[in-house]
This record gives structure tokens, C-alpha cells and sequence, in this order.
């Protein structure tokens, strides 16, 4: 089997960025003979062992439109038996635009098309309503949650779509730690502070919060100055502490004693992994692919609804008498460790794409 990845961008290596290195290494350990073309920015380094070449174009919107002509010049070049996939609307609206005509199809690889994602990104809306053309719709939808998978399939009706979850290394298993000091509990978000991930509730979610609680915000983004104006306003101002992006997030999970999640959408969940995986249990809302993760693969709970009343609720409960144990991690770690394994991911390729 060949497979050449369209990626709209590798750089910076976060998230589905990271998803696919995993995937095309993953692919390539099974047999898989895997290039891509990366349509914005660079190429990484420490990629040497991948053939990928790149577009070097602009991160605006309008390089879909500019993206065709060379990917179309691309693509027709690669041999017959050589399927493409595209990645995220991102890489399936040009990819489509760019085959149109050629008689060749593609698989799309769909990561955070989801209801609220739609509802608060009107370009994400745009790109939906253009990938329903029947010109550009792939033969084949590879979704990384069932969420996806549902919204793909409400969108366009007849589509042929199969779930996917992504590729996670698997990691030894590390049982929780207990709360620290129930005096000064320390809460911690791992996300971009832009307003699908909703750093807002986890600030009105801490000012219902004893005084005992303390929340760690990591990350950068253009809700910074709104945040941090918002907790002033809550007077929690003096708990909450905004430290910015950070080249890794090891040390703070290890110091601290719940991962706070209030995320509107997600396209996979890697940071809610990457907590479980230190022993850190995680409370999140009610959202499409986390309900899919947590508890049954992250240890942690969902709150009863959307909203930062009942985000406390669950907080109090995961730092209190309802913390997971050393067996809900075991269990959690196994089921990870069956459904993500990077080897078990690819062979799921390989045998949807030969069907």
C-alpha cells in the first residue's frame, strides 16, 4: 500500500500535527509506503525519516485557494496505485478542488468538525458547506471519535464514514498520586486561551471553589488580557495564575492534583492523555470525543452539564472522596493502551483502506 498525506500545516508540532507524525510512522512500521506535502509553513525538525515536502505557503485562508494549482500539478504526478489522504477540512477543500476532473478520489481525515465547533468558527462553517459539493467529497471519511463521525454524517448524508481514534505511544503505567496537601489543591488547564477551549468557566468554576483551591492556567492566546481581566473581576485573581506557554507541560502535571478541561469542543483529547499518563485525574464537560475518553480511557469525570457550577461539582468530587484509585488507572491504561497503540491505529488503516 502507498499513501500520500496532503497536511495543512506540521508546524507547530502540537496536536493533530503531532497525530499525524504518529499515524505516517505508525503506517510506514506496518509496511506502508507514506510521503505527504504540508501546504503552510516548514517542515519540522527531527522529520528526516518522513518524505515530506511543503508548499511554504501563508496560514490565511485564502492559501485553499492557492493551495490548488500546485497541489493539483502534485498529486497528478503521484503513480496510479498511490491513495491521498487529506487532512482536516483544512487539506480535504483544496485536495478536492485540486482532483476535480481526474478521475482520482481521496480519503478525508476528519478531526474537530463537531457542533460547537460550528457554532463558534464561521470559517470551519464555510468549509463544511464547500466540502458538501459532490465534486469535493472524498470517498471515504476516517474520523478520530464517534463525535466527529456523527456531525460528518448529519452534514452529508450517504457519506461513507468509519471512527479512528488517534495514535498515542504507549506509555508505562503510572498509578495516581493522592491530593498533595488538601490545603492548597492545585488546579491546572493545558490549552490555548481562545474561546473554544473556555478558560472563562474554569475561572467562574475556581470562584465556587473554596479558598483551599489554586488553578494554573499554561498556555498563551488571544483571550490572555480578557482572562486574566475575568478573574480580576471574580475576585480570584490572587488563585489564579496565568504562566503563559511553556516548552512542556511534565512538570506541572507532576506537581499537580487535578487537570481542569473546560474545553467546548476537542478535536481528540491528547492533553486529557498526556494527563492520565502522569497519574493525574481529569475533570472536563460534557463534550463529544472527551465522553469518549473520559473515564473509560483517562481517569477523571465528566460534569453533569456544560456549565461552571457543575464543573466545581466534579472538582470537588475528583479532589475529595470520589478521586480515581489505583485500579481505575490500571483499567484506563489497559483500555488505552488496546485502542491507541500505534500499531493497533495503523493496522486500522491499513484494513479500512485495502477493504
Amino acid at each position: 500500500m502507498r499513501l500520500h498525506f496532503v497536511l495543512p500545516q506540521l508546524e507547530p508540532l502540537y496536536g493533530m500535527e503531532r497525530a499525524a507524525v504518529l499515524l505516517m510512522r505508525g503506517l510506514r512500521a506496518q509496511g506502508v509506503e507514506v510521503t505527504a506535502t504540508v501546504l503552510s509553513r516548514a517542515v519540522p525538525a527531527g522529520l528526516d525519516d518522513l518524505a515530506v515536502d511543503h508548499l511554504g505557503l501563508g496560514t490565511r485562508i485564502t492559501r485553499l485557494v492557492e493551495a490548488v494549482p500546485p497541489l493539483r500539478r502534485r498529486l497528478r504526478a503521484l503513480p496510479a496505485d498511490v491513495q491521498v489522504v487529506a487532512s482536516g477540512l483544512w487539506g480535504a477543500v483544496p485536495v478536492g478542488a485540486a482532483l476535480a476532473g481526474t478521475g482520482r478520489d481521496f480519503v478525508a481525515w476528519e478531526h474537530s468538525l463537531l457542533p460547537a465547533r460550528l457554532d463558534i468558527d464561521r470559517r470551519v462553517r464555510a468549509l463544511a458547506r464547500a466540502s458538501r459539493a459532490a465534486a469535493l467529497r472524498p470517498r471515504l471519511v476516517v474520523a478520530v471519535s464517534d463525535g466527529v463521525a456523527r456531525t460528518v454524517r448529519r452534514l452529508a448524508p450517504g457519506q461513507p464514514v468509519v471512527t479512528i481514534p488517534n495514535a498515542v505511544p504507549v506509555a508505562p503505567d503510572v498509578p495516581p498520586r493522592p491530593v498533595a496537601d488538601p490545603d492548597r489543591i492545585h488546579l491546572v488547564t493545558t490549552a490555548a486561551l481562545r474561546p473554544l477551549k473556555n478558560h472563562g468557566c474554569a475561572l467562574d468554576a475556581l470562584a465556587l471553589l473554596p479558598e483551599t483551591y489554586r488553578l494554573s492556567l499554561a498556555g498563551d492566546g488571544e483571550e490572555w488580557a480578557l482572562l486574566q481581566a475575568r478573574a480580576r473581576e471574580l475576585g480570584v485573581a490572587h488563585r489564579a495564575t496565568f504562566l503563559g506557554r511553556l516548552p512542556g507541560v511534565a512538570g506541572l502535571l507532576a506537581e499537580a492534583d487535578l487537570l481542569v478541561h473546560p474545553s467546548r469542543a476537542e478535536t481528540f483529547g491528547f492533553s486529557v492523555v498526556e494527563a492520565a499518563e502522569a497519574g493525574l485525574p481529569v475533570a472536563a464537560l460534557p463534550v463529544p470525543a472527551l465522553d469518549e475518553l473520559i473515564p473509560a480511557l483517562v481517569p477523571g469525570a465528566l460534569a453533569a452539564e456544560p456549565g461552571p457550577a457543575a464543573l466545581a461539582e466534579v472538582v470537588r468530587r475528583l479532589t475529595g472522596d470520589g478521586r480515581p484509585g489505583p485500579d481505575d488507572f490500571a483499567r484506563a491504561w489497559r483500555a488505552r493502551s488496546a485502542a491507541l497503540d500505534p500499531a493497533v491505529v495503523s493496522r486500522r488503516w491499513v484494513q479500512e483502506l485495502t477493504r
